[in-house]
């Protein structure tokens, strides 16, 4: 996976973890949504990076 793809990933975490802190009175539906979306991109996040160590040990034991 490219490192563009976790950019675009870590920007929308910041975006969402802004959003939380900013938020001075905000509903629950509106709490829960923003932990929701952020947990959505938490997981997209390991799944790259777990994608990103795989191929890098695929690549090294080709290597050897």
């Amino acid at each position: 996976m490219g490192n563009s793809s976790k950019q675009q990933v870590l920007s929308k975490i910041r975006f969402l973890e802004d959003q939380l802190v900013s938020l001075d009175h905000y509903l629950p539906e509106t709490y829960d949504y923003l932990m929701r979306e952020l947990d959505i991109q938490k997981r997209i996040l390991a799944e790259l990076e777990v994608l990103d160590t795989y191929a890098a040990i695929e690549a090294s034991s080709i290597c050897e």
